[in-house]
């Protein structure tokens, strides 16, 4: 391909190693760099009329309105696993390929996952505070152990078995509810399969990850925040809208459940959030995959699939592979 333009959007895309974004500008692709910027920009939407491709992240939405603007758009480039932020439908009516890269940021998203489930349990936050305003509350903060209880796992795929295997660590008895069972993996890890209401009924720990889609959409609510032990926990670093804010608030405060850890949000930031006034949930602004491997890693691999599809392979990762039939043929 000759004069092929890459706009880029993703904020996280090289921020702590440039050497990707030097392999794109050795590649001999054009690059309009405005990262961080937005629909909300007159130079966005004009730079969306130059595109080939548009390399994103979380914050921008890509659905029929913004390829309106982007009628040169071949690929979309999405860094990271979740799709969310892009209407696969409306990609493949626009012609436009998309792929992600999945399994960059597992094992990011799986120690997070852990940090949240021992600050809860242990309240970490709270003791630091409690701290810094010059208490000593030597006895009267009491915490929960994690070791040999129950983790149930919503969701088995790449990061929830990065999740098992770290929690084999902690000697914890794993269950999960997964449509999609990874039987080998079970199998050889002693993974219990159980249906979503049995798992909570017996998990202490609550473990999200899924993708947001329309049958996961509040599937964590009143009706089934009363089905979890009130002692248990519950961690969502997968998506926000999986879970009911408005109902979670309710469920700690008045103590269904006895915590949460929360990486993602309905809306972010959550600015107007009541879980802001509770001192039983630890709030976190979507840092999960925020390391410096997992980040290097989503930007390398962003752009070897851009540079194979500029170079006419077939990127690793595509979501919509009839799209791609269609531009080849």
């Amino acid at each position: 391909m000759e004069n092929f333009t890459v706009l880029i959007e993703s904020r996280p895309f090289c921020a702590f190693d440039m050497a990707p974004m030097e392999q794109l500008k050795d590649s001999g692709m054009n690059l309009i760099d405005m990262r961080g910027s937005g629909v909300e920009d007159p130079k966005f939407v004009a730079a969306l009329k130059q595109a080939d491709a548009i390399l994103c992240g979380n914050d921008l939405v890509v659905n029929d309105e913004v390829l309106d603007m982007a009628p040169g758009v071949k690929a979309i480039a999405k860094m990271g696993a979740g799709l969310d932020t892009v209407d696969i439908d409306a990609a493949t009516r626009h012609d436009a390929i998309v792929f992600h890269t999945p399994g960059a940021n597992n094992q990011a998203v799986a120690d997070h996952t852990f940090a949240l489930m021992l600050n809860v349990a242990r309240k970490i936050i709270y003791c630091d505070q409690s701290l810094r305003e010059k208490r000593w509350e030597h006895t009267k903060i009491m915490g929960l152990e994690i070791w040999q209880k129950t983790l149930g796992l919503i969701g088995l795929g790449a990061i929830g078995r990065c999740v098992a295997l770290r929690a084999k660590g902690f000697q914890m008895k794993v269950v999960a509810y997964d449509p999609f069972w990874p039987e080998a993996f079970a199998t050889e890890q002693g993974i219990e399969k159980v249906e979503i209401e049995e798992l909570l009924r017996v998990s202490d720990i609550i473990s999200i990850h899924v993708p947001l889609i329309p049958a996961t959409k509040w599937m964590i609510n009143a009706k089934t925040l009363g089905r979890m032990k009130p002692s248990a926990i519950m961690i969502n670093a997968a998506r926000g809208g999986i879970v009911n804010e408005a109902d979670l608030y309710d469920a700690l405060k008045n103590n269904v459940i006895a915590g949460a850890g929360l990486d993602v949000f309905e809306n972010e930031p959550p600015s107007d959030s009541p879980l802001l006034e509770l001192d039983n949930v630890v709030l976190t602004p979507h840092t999960a995959a925020f390391t410096f491997e997992g980040m290097n890693n989503m930007s390398v691999g962003v752009v070897e699939q851009l540079i194979e599809y500029y170079q006419g392979g077939k990127p690793a990762h595509i979501v919509n592979p009839e799209v791609f039939d269609r531009q080849t043929t």
